[in-house]
């Protein structure tokens, strides 16, 4: 018997309801259920009378899991299940919901489900280390985006940016986005960067200018990456003079 994981959004699908149709359509056609809760601390009640179960276990013995939510739900889960080797269905109660393959009001779609007979799409992560004086301080795996830029106080800041040992660019500004074809959508575009296709091998850099102060004419445009199965990729803050508060880090 397959074992189907479902993870709702309790802020998106409240009262459950979304989620009990989809659970009553999925025992119908034979599959085991359980209800995980995609974030901690949730406050009591939050998932009615579902006797959740935690996420880590269950995805062990799991087959398939289903969001029910926006696209931060899945971005949220992509580690653990990337990990875990399991595909992921999102079902979209958020807002543009561009990684949610079904809407709240398709969900007799999912009955397609019963001979297991379905395509999976593989998207691209970025594995992302943070190093300081030589030694590893952080890492993580992303699958929208990396950002690198200043603290609170906004300054310019120089990196170098290097591919495979070899020097790419030089920028100074805010900062600069890596984006993966699935972050192509966020942050990235925003910022002025390209759409690309979601099932592509390639890298998105995007750098953040600062308005008054355009130091490179790779500013304002951005980097295409293209053909990565495995690539090493630096990014180097320069030394300046200036003292400035320590950068930070954010990955989704």
């Amino acid at each position: 018997m397959k074992k189907i994981i479902l993870c709702p959004n309790p802020n998106r699908d409240r009262g459950m309801e979304t989620t009990r149709r989809a659970d009553a359509i999925l025992r119908q056609m034979g599959f085991q259920t359980v209800v995980c809760p995609p974030f901690k601390d949730q406050k009591d009640g939050a998932y009615g009378d579902y006797k959740t179960r935690p996420l880590t276990a269950e995805l062990k013995s799991a087959d398939l899991l289903i969001t029910f939510g926006g696209d931060g739900t899945i971005l949220h889960l992509a580690k653990l299940v990337a990990l875990n080797k399991i595909p992921v269905l999102g079902i979209n109660m958020g807002g543009l919901g561009f990684i949610a393959e079904l809407e709240a009001g398709e969900l007799e779609a999912l009955r397609k489900l019963k001979d297991w007979d379905f395509q999976t799409e593989q998207r691209m992560m970025l594995d992302v280390t943070v190093q300081r004086e030589g030694r590893q301080i952080y890492t993580n795996l992303g699958l929208n985006d990396a950002v690198i830029r200043e603290g609170p106080i906004s300054h310019v800041i120089h990196l170098k940016i290097s591919s495979d040992g070899r020097h790419l660019a030089d920028i100074a500004g805010d900062g600069v986005i890596v984006a993966t074809p699935t972050g192509s959508t966020a942050y990235s575009l925003s910022a002025g960067g390209p759409v690309v296709e979601p099932v592509a091998q390639t890298m998105v850099v995007c750098p953040l200018p600062q308005a008054y102060r355009l130091a490179s004419v790779l500013l304002g445009r951005s980097i295409l990456m293209k053909d990565l199965l495995w690539r090493e990729f630096y990014l180097k803050r320069e030394q300046t003079r200036t003292r400035r508060k320590a950068r930070r880090s954010r990955f989704r």
